[in-house]
């Protein structure tokens, strides 16, 4: 076991040198970014029709629970979680409470301005002031939300809101996601174009602090959105909250989910997106290749999860599986595993473990022409 450890640890270090330039020129997808969590965001999930709050809530809290397995394995380090989700959704005590094993690991961090969350929610009182139900007034910081083992990682950026503004003025343009919006407010308040686009470059300064919004942000507004204006408006608002989040952390995004791509519009052709946009359907398409779908969603505990995504072997096929030059010699592989004696769909960790060394030996030697196979 020890002589084949060392052969498969040399024949992926070759592999993997031999293929980096090409995968990181092809898709720029690097492990060691964190994974920002937007797949429990109030405003993102809005955007495809989810009430995270009320409505949709046992939905979106058990999709939620599946999407973070998938996206712990596609990262290195750890999942961020906006602490705005603690306070603006009633069940993420129950969400963090399933993720503790997680949470204790330092898998799993809140990431805000400050490190205080009491701090934070002084903060975020003031946003939200005008606010109905401020989620902010009466939100109590119990379980694992208060454990010293609920890491903080720090957001050192201008802030959202300035990331919005400064993005704000420019979609408000003609040939702007927003210019249709300029358009439509002009006419049904029976004023020059001019005049509206004018009105509405000062949003943010008449936001006057508050929340950047789609409910604060229409109330600026001297006319009513159509539905399908809200609908570019949100979109706008949380794609731009998304891009902010994403550079200022350097951090990926779990999309193509099974309830909506969740990305609100941004694409790898994005400014500044190429390598961040993980495709879940693509991991879940690797997992089935390699017999361990079943485990990962179904079977497996969390810790099981994190012991997999730290083999060199699962690292490598998931670079090699966002590789869009190196999928086919991995579908190859997959294949070849299937016909393994060893193979089987994976049950147990040992299973999952051993089907994900064999098909990474047999890509790697795909890769590796001067090195022979290796044979048990």
């Amino acid at each position: 076991m020890a002589a084949r450890d060392i052969y498969v640890t040399a024949l992926l270090s070759r592999a993997a040198e031999r293929a980096e330039p090409q995968a990181e020129a092809s898709s720029g997808y690097r492990r060691e970014r964190p994974l920002f969590v937007q797949y429990t965001n109030p405003e993102v999930l809005a955007c495809y029709g989810r009430d995270a709050a009320h409505r949709h809530a046992s939905l979106v809290l058990t999709h939620a629970l599946a999407n973070t397995r998938s996206a712990l394995l596609l990262t290195e380090r750890y999942l961020l979680i906006p602490a705005s989700h603690i306070f603006e959704v009633p069940w993420y005590r129950v969400f963090l409470g399933c993720l503790e094993p997680l949470v204790r690991a330092g898998a799993v961090r809140y990431v805000s301005p400050v490190p205080d969350l009491a701090d934070y929610r002084e903060m975020k009182i003031h946003e939200y002031r005008r606010d109905a139900v401020n989620p902010y007034r009466h939100t109590d910081l119990r379980g694992a939300c208060a454990g010293p083992d609920f890491l903080w990682a720090p957001r050192s950026g201008a802030g959202t809101a300035v990331d919005i503004g400064a993005l704000w003025r420019g979609e408000l343009q003609p040939g702007g996601d927003l210019h249709a919006v300029v358009r439509g407010t002009a006419d049904r308040w029976h004023r020059p174009r001019g005049r509206a686009k004018r009105l509405l470059e000062r949003t943010p300064e008449r936001l006057e602090g508050q929340a950047f919004i789609a409910r604060f942000v229409e109330r600026t507004f001297p006319v009513p959105l159509t539905s399908p204006e809200r609908t570019r408006l949100a979109f706008f608002l949380s794609r731009a909250y998304l891009r902010s989040y994403l550079l200022d952390l350097d951090a990926a995004l779990l999309v193509d989910l099974p309830m909506g791509d969740m990305a609100c519009g941004l694409t790898p052709d994005s400014d500044g997106m190429r390598g961040r946009l993980l495709s879940a359907h693509r991991l879940d398409l690797l997992l089935h290749w390699l017999g361990i779908r079943e485990f990962v969603h179904r079977l497996a505990e969390w810790d099981e999860l994190l012991r997999l995504r730290s083999l060199p072997d699962f690292g490598f096929l998931v670079d090699r599986a966002y590789d869009d030059g190196s999928v086919n010699a991995l579908r190859v592989a997959a294949l070849n595993l299937r016909g393994a004696a060893r193979f089987r769909i994976a049950a147990t960790y040992a299973e999952a473990k051993s089907n994900v060394s064999t098909a990474a030996v047999a890509l790697a030697g795909s890769t590796s022409t001067d090195t022979p196979p290796w044979r048990p």
